[in-house]
């Protein structure tokens, strides 16, 4: 039996969604800045540090298994309710840490709790919404996301100057608490999809789909270009460049605020051209700052042309990902749940195959940085030009 509909307008539904769809990466990036501190404080390598990213998105990946069919099967209400209260115990967890092992565990049980919100705040608008205001909805929705991992170096750094690396994650653990209370104010409590609704093999039905796998490929690509920033660059401009922690913060929020920006501006350009089209404007900026990463990180490396290329990469990739997403789920309204379940199993688990690539073939050198960089980020040409093959075949 549905539920009826939530009582809150849908402003506040919205605004509910962007809020439990970033406390999982808020929970991830807010101990960035600190993570060479972290190393130095258990005595850990740079490749064991940047292991705790790592655990989180290969938790992650485990949460992303089992959180779409379940929510789909028990209700979001439910399903995040637990999920959060696994987050919040394991952000308490990783504070209490006494060594690096420790704090990889936790973080790996932390990165299964973090999932629910990004599934549940995506199937909610693919599910509950017209088209024309869908697409809207998941452009702001993954510009508030992208403006979380922006913020939340911002408030670890403002942690440290008062406090130690610990604290960000108690900090982790008051979001993931906002995020249960704002769920349960607008989540539905029984499911929300009905059993006939949905096929026995969902999951072999959305992977037979050209339109789902072309989509994929590149929210893989840009996820492992982010994923691989957010772990390296603590370490590249923090102790090679020597950016100072708030330095290094104010820089990565400056590349996801324009992502944000060129997200919200994408949200509109789908309303009005279909999701395909702002995807492939974004191609030759995204190609333009790769080669300035490649520039800027051979011979003397230049702390300008790399941030400048980070820019282009990442900023506009906001052209790409917010409608991939909605490609990716648009063949499958009746169980979006499971799909964006799934979407987000592979795509996290790219990120985590390309920080542990990263971490054996690259990491201590900052022209492995920018060619791993620019590759991943390049690789989005591959989901484009399947874009277009199944447009030329349908």
């Amino acid at each position: 039996m549905r539920d009826s509909p939530s009582p809150a307008s849908p402003g506040a539904t919205l605004a509910i969604l962007c809020l439990i769809a970033t406390v999982g990466l808020a929970g991830s990036f807010l101990y960035l800045p600190a993570l060479p501190m972290m190393a130095e404080s258990f005595g850990a390598s740079e490749p064991a540090a940047q292991a705790t990213l790592t655990a989180f998105l290969l938790g992650s990946c485990i949460g992303f298994a089992l959180y779409g069919r379940a929510a789909d099967r028990f209700g979001h209400r439910l399903a995040f309710a637990v999920a959060g209260g696994v987050f919040v115990a394991a952000s308490i967890a990783a504070s209490l840490s006494a060594d690096i092992t420790q704090l990889i565990a936790a973080r790996l049980v932390q990165g299964a709790g973090s999932v629910a919100g990004i599934v549940t705040a995506r199937a909610t608008i693919r599910t509950t919404m017209s088209p024309g205001r869908a697409m809207q909805s998941m452009a702001l929705l993954t510009a508030v996301v992208s403006l979380s991992p922006a913020a939340s170096p911002l408030i670890g750094a403002a942690v440290l100057q008062v406090t130690d690396w610990r604290a960000t994650f108690l900090v982790a653990a008051a979001l993931g608490l906002a995020g249960i209370i704002g769920a349960l104010r607008v989540l539905p409590r029984h499911v929300p999809v009905l059993p006939q609704d949905r096929p026995q093999r969902a999951e072999a039905a959305i992977l037979g789909s050209p339109q789902f796998r072309a989509a994929l490929m590149i929210g893989i690509a840009s996820n492992a270009s982010f994923v691989v920033m957010m772990a390296a660059t603590p370490f590249v401009f923090v102790e090679t460049f020597g950016f100072s922690p708030a330095a290094y913060a104010a820089l990565i929020a400056a590349v996801l605020t324009l992502f944000a920006a060129i997200a919200l501006v994408s949200g509109r350009l789908a309303a009005r051209f279909g999701a395909a089209r702002p995807i492939g404007w974004g191609i030759v900026p995204v190609l333009t700052g790769a080669a300035l990463l490649v520039a800027g990180s051979l011979g003397t490396p230049s702390p300008t042309l790399i941030a400048l290329g980070l820019l282009l990469l990442i900023g506009c990739m906001g052209l790409m990902v917010p409608n991939a997403h909605i490609l990716m789920l648009e063949p499958f309204p009746a169980f979006a749940g499971t799909a964006a379940g799934l979407a987000m199993l592979i795509t996290t688990a790219g990120g985590a195959l390309a920080i542990t690539l990263y971490s054996a073939i690259a990491a201590g050198s900052v022209a492995g940085f920018g060619l791993f960089t620019a590759c991943c980020g390049v690789a989005t040409l591959i989901g484009w030009a399947a874009l277009l093959r199944k447009k030329g075949t349908s």
